[in-house]
């Protein structure tokens, strides 16, 4: 895959020499954040002022229905054009696609005045499918754009610096519908006022992120979209972690829709609060997103920390099922709902960084497009989850995020057995190695070396684990010619695989030669708790080894005593 992140064209467009706006790559980024910050408080400000509105007229008892309509009438665009949104990302200059979409927002806001002026529901509902139409239509472009406005090394923190900002906007917009509802007593028709002076200004700031040229793609959009959407996640899996990474964005929209849309009626029903209270309390997530979404760009800066993910996911779920523990404590609550959003926040950054990074760039707004997708089928999902929760089994809200929890900690561990030689390997570098005071070998022969085989001699399970925080890449083969029945658990992970304890050596090499066309570093373990003979096997893998082409280390960890470091001790054996 050929990366040119950073190099398209850099020519100012005719509004930033009018305005004599730079265009280096802080510029760029900045009049980015600022177009796509008013468009997610203008979409939060509309849906939630709309659904105060539909229940100020239809009742309160009509909540949990009004929201989960909204819900899905604001996702079904994202299923119908996301892959369209991402056919035309890759025609077309992104940053002229930006420009049109804002005009069309402007439009949107001026019919949404005489919406919310009539309290006409089929008009509101309508207007709420055109304007997720309209973010459905940006999405592909204002995700696919970054890695043409930054350098690659950049992509990470800017995806934090934006996804900070998405759902710090997502904090202003749920609080000024709140607030404004308030402050206006009810009149809606100023609040889309408001929304269309917003949209306004989002407009004008499009009008200054740096011109992208075309990415040259000759693809026309197909009406069977869903087909589409197939040849794109199937087309994916030819990257490592690249369908799993879009598995985890997903997921992470679902949670956050659903954490949305239940807030309000379990403010309601556990905290005896109004409806608009309840929209206040959806702050407390938000804020925590933003502050998480930061942390996450500035850990993932030197290297994707998809391993992270993996941790703050069983957070995650911890936080849910102790919100459904203590459901009528306002500060626990708050607090829990903070947390939950900081660990959102670095939970989704990798995964949106490794997306970017890994797709092809004639193929990046179509990847991106087949995120949105499934990211929106999950909003979906959570809309219908709702009802079903709350409306057929008769849940309470509270046991609805319990349910969430619990949902959350088997996906999270699904990804991280998907994702093990990361996740694995993440929590062997930051809990292990200081636990144990490990040394950091020095591997540079080992990542500059062709094609390399790892023998690791003492091959138990801690200074496996231990490898792994050195070596990310390497997958681990163990050979036994004892059944696996009872290590099924560990045929689950995706970097621990069992191999036939060969009758000869070369045997042994054509089993690890198969691991190496998937373009992974294959160790294999000798140890007398896997093998019946480890040292017998070990000393015809060297013999062949120094007469063999392949370039083979051995290794070993070493410690003095029980108490000192341990040490990675690496042999080049040829």
């Amino acid at each position: 895959m050929k990366f040119t992140s950073g190099t398209r064209s850099s020519k100012p467009n005719i509004f930033q020499k009018m305005f004599n706006i730079k265009t280096n790559h802080n510029h760029a980024l900045n009049w980015l954040n600022v177009t796509q910050f008013l468009g997610v408080i203008n979409d939060n400000v509309f849906k939630f002022v709309m659904a105060f509105l539909l229940i100020d007229a239809l009742g309160r008892d009509q909540a949990s229905n009004i929201l989960s309509a909204t819900g899905a009438i604001y996702v079904i665009p994202f299923l119908l054009f996301s892959s369209s949104a991402g056919i035309l990302a890759d025609r077309f200059s992104k940053q002229r696609l930006l420009v049109v979409m804002k005009a069309a927002e402007i439009i949107v806001m001026i019919l949404a005045i005489f919406a919310f002026a009539s309290k006409s529901t089929w008009m509101c509902y309508s207007l709420l499918f055109v304007l997720a139409t309209h973010s459905a239509m940006f999405g592909p472009s204002k995700y696919g754009i970054i890695p043409e406005l930054v350098t690659a090394d950049k992509v990470s923190r800017a995806n934090g610096l934006i996804t900070s900002f998405t759902y710090l906007a997502i904090i202003i917009g749920t609080f000024l519908a709140s607030f404004l509802t308030e402050v206006t007593d009810r009149h809606f028709t100023w609040i889309a006022g408001f929304c269309l002076l917003v949209a306004i200004g989002g407009f004008f700031s499009s009008l200054f992120i740096r011109k992208t040229d075309p990415q040259g793609s000759n693809k026309k959009m197909n009406i069977f979209f869903v087909r589409e959407i197939y040849h794109t996640l199937v087309h994916c899996r030819t990257q490592k972690h690249l369908l799993p990474s879009i598995f985890g964005s997903a997921y992470f929209l679902f949670i956050g829709a659903f954490t949305q849309l239940n807030i309000i009626p379990f403010a309601i029903n556990s905290l005896h609060l109004s409806e608009v209270d309840g929209g206040y309390l959806f702050l407390a997530t938000a804020l925590g997103i933003a502050a998480g979404s930061y942390l996450g760009g500035k850990a993932s800066r030197k290297r994707i920390e998809l391993g992270l993910s993996c941790l703050a996911g069983t957070g995650i779920a911890l936080f849910f099922i102790l919100l459904a523990l203590f459901p009528s404590n306002i500060y626990l609550v708050t607090l829990f709902l903070v947390f939950i959003g900081i660990l959102g926040g670095v939970f989704i950054v990798p995964f949106d960084t490794f997306i970017q990074l890994n797709s092809a760039d004639e193929k990046r707004g179509q990847t991106i497009a087949a995120a949105n997708f499934l990211s929106f089928a999950g909003v979906l999902v959570a809309s219908i989850s709702l009802y079903l929760f709350t409306q057929i089994f008769d849940l309470s809200s509270s046991h609805s995020f319990g349910l969430i929890g619990i949902l959350t900690l088997c996906v999270t561990f699904t990804l991280t057995l998907r994702l093990s030689d990361l996740s694995l390997s993440f929590l062997s570098r930051k809990v292990f190695h200081p636990l144990l005071r490990y040394r950091h070998p020095n591997i540079d022969a080992i990542e500059k070396a062709s094609n390399p085989v790892l023998v690791l001699v003492n091959g138990n399970w801690l200074n496996a684990f231990l490898l792994l925080g050195s070596v990310p890449s390497a997958h681990l083969l163990i050979p036994t010619s004892r059944t696996t029945r009872k290590h099924w658990f560990l045929k689950l992970f995706y970097s621990i695989h069992f191999i036939p304890e060969a009758q000869s050596v070369e045997a042994l090499l054509n089993e690890v030669k198969e691991f190496q066309k998937d373009g992974v570093i294959p160790c294999v373990l000798i140890d007398k708790p896997l093998l019946h003979q480890p040292q017998a096997l070990l000393t015809r893998i060297v013999d062949f080894f120094q007469r063999s082409s392949v370039q083979f280390f051995q290794l070993s960890v070493e410690s003095s005593s029980l108490f000192s470091a341990k040490t990675l001790r690496i042999t080049q054996v040829r």
